[in-house]
């Protein structure tokens, strides 16, 4: 029996015409926060100057505060995320500085016990092994707490008026645990920002989505202009 070839181009049309056309869903409401923190204000506005609007469970006035917290969260969120930078800069100068001052200390210990005996000695100020040799821990914390041996040590086996000796590493201690502090607050701080700003973001979309259905309702023909007049000035966020 003579079997039915198909010809190239009808193999491939039939390929297209067997996908999926995926259309672009538009949406009026921003994803973007700056844009959502405009576009949110703008209809609070429009809706309580006509508040012959209506929605049963939610008021012109209680909407105009849901929108001024979003505000001050999302103002927040960027101030304190603004502030984070020059903290881990700060940071990392003063891990480099214990770094290049732990270089010196290593050359106190083994003119005092000796190169062949002086690794011995490392944990005792709070230096560890690691991939990067002996130095203080790369962890924060870990850092922050090992200083406390550093010290200790340093004055313990005579050091304490060295160059890096004992007022060197109180004062670093001091600084160090300051600047982990502010850093540890502004990140709470953000996370929580991040938090009200992202629940508060969701109630918001729920009245505005229910807002245009109801000024769709209402100007069945025009409601596209009305949207525009009452501040969705882009269909595609």
């Amino acid at each position: 029996m003579q079997q039915k070839q198909l010809h190239a181009d009808a193999v491939d049309g039939a390929a297209a015409s067997a996908k999926t056309t995926t259309k672009k869903t538009k949406g009026y409401t921003p994803t973007k926060d700056s844009d959502f923190d405009t576009v949110s204000k703008a209809v609070s506005a429009s809706w309580t100057a006509k508040p012959i609007i209506t929605l049963i469970w939610k008021t012109p006035a209680q909407f105009a505060a849901m929108v001024a917290a979003y505000s001050t969260a999302f103002g927040n969120r960027l101030s304190d995320g603004g502030n984070r930078p020059s903290q881990t800069q700060t940071l990392e100068q003063m891990d480099n500085q214990m770094d290049d001052a732990v270089t010196d200390v290593k050359t106190y210990i083994e003119k005092k016990f000796k190169k062949k005996n002086a690794a011995a000695q490392f944990a005792r100020y709070g230096i560890v092994h690691s991939s990067r040799g002996y130095t203080l821990p790369k962890d924060r914390d870990q850092r922050k707490q090992n200083l406390q041996l550093m010290i200790d040590a340093i004055a313990a086996d005579g050091f304490g008026t060295e160059e890096f000796g004992t007022t060197f590493w109180t004062t670093m201690q001091t600084d160090y645990s300051n600047a982990l502090k502010a850093a540890n607050a502004t990140d709470g701080s953000v996370s929580t920002n991040v938090a009200a700003k992202n629940e508060q973001k969701e109630a918001i979309t729920k009245v505005m989505d229910a807002l245009r259905l109801v000024l769709k309702a209402n100007y069945p023909d025009t409601y596209a202009a009305v949207y525009r007049d009452w501040g969705w000035q882009k269909e595609d966020y």
